[in-house]
């Protein structure tokens, strides 16, 4: 299940969220400070690590899980393995280079710079491993020695791989505890029952929910993991509740409409809701095994699929709003 793809749909939300309709542009401008050259410097230093992360459409830790069940099993035996494929090869010296330039800037975020770093260094280690059963792939060179530079390079491919995995998920977590500190911030400045305090409980709580539902489904029979998710999930509603209201007002006020972004809002809902009867039902209680056990995992997966997709529908409506 793609978690780091639910992390990545959130860190791109982290300020464009904080602006939209239900204020007025010029109050709102007009309450916030000037920020420092040091504060913009950390604000651009986050960002430049925010789109390492969203450049990685497929997670080192997805490449290695997908090498060690897809690709190391046709390497068994002496016969030339059938295809080959090495995920994100064109991304490792890319991504090391920006989390280098990104590290270089002075201005210190501690929740990320040391995993930065290691995570950079991970990488330049897989880098010439990664190049050379790249190419050997491309070119079908296993084809001609029956697989057996893939079988002599393998171990240490997967092992400066999983390295790579390791630190690149310490890495995703210094970013989402950085962007869930930012998002607390904002949400606890924000001024009461206003449409930017709603706005912000909205992202803040959708955050939380999203980190309760990746703990939810990595064990959805868990009740505990259930109630975090429900409790998480209620205070999303009751501040998309909140958001609608004042949105609704200040639409009768202007002779505008817009809704705000409620139809994203209550279809990521809805799905969630329909998730936790699932769940309630027993959908994901699968104890045979066999294809009853495949199709329970599929379930979950699925389950996944769509939370991330409804979830991603809200932050791109409010990344790019209609009113």
């Amino acid at each position: 299940m793609k978690f780091r793809m639910m992390i990545a749909a959130t860190l791109v939300a982290t300020s464009a969220l904080l602006a939209g309709c239900g204020d007025k542009p010029d109050a709102t401008a007009a309450a916030q400070p000037t920020q420092s050259a040091a504060e913009q410097q950390q604000i651009e230093k986050y960002n430049q690590y925010v789109d390492v992360a969203n450049s990685l459409t497929t997670s080192f830790q997805e490449a290695r899980e997908n090498y060690e069940t897809q690709q190391m099993p046709l390497l068994k035996g002496k016969a030339a393995p059938t295809s080959m494929r090495i995920e994100n090869d064109i991304l490792v010296d890319r991504s090391a280079t920006k989390l280098d330039t990104a590290a270089a800037i002075d201005a210190p975020i501690v929740e990320i710079d040391p995993a930065a770093k290691d995570f950079s260094a991970a990488l330049k280690v897989l880098s010439p491993l990664s190049h050379e059963l790249n190419n050997y792939a491309d070119s079908k060179g296993y084809l001609a020695d029956n697989g057996e530079k893939a079988r002599q390079l393998s171990k240490d491919y997967l092992a400066a791989l999983t390295l790579v995995a390791q630190k690149e998920a310490a890495f995703y977590k210094g970013l989402s505890d950085r962007d869930q500190a930012l998002t607390k911030e904002a949400f606890d400045k924000a001024p009461k029952d206003t449409a930017a305090y709603y706005r912000a409980g909205l992202i803040y709580y959708g955050k939380l929910n999203n980190a309760d539902a990746s703990v939810l489904f990595a064990a959805p029979n868990n009740p505990a993991a259930l109630e975090a998710f429900e409790k998480s999930l209620a205070q999303v509603a009751d501040a998309a509740a909140g958001w609608d209201k004042k949105v609704t007002e200040q639409s009768a006020k202007s002779g505008k409409s817009c809704s705000g972004g409620m139809l994203e809002i209550n279809d990521f809902l809805g799905q969630s809701r329909s998730m936790v009867k699932d769940i309630k039902d027993g959908v994901f209680k699968r104890e045979e095994t066999g294809a009853m056990a495949r199709m329970s995992s599929s379930n979950i997966v699925n389950a996944a699929n769509r939370y991330t997709s409804k979830y991603s529908n809200v932050i791109n409506r409010f990344n790019h709003p209609m009113c």
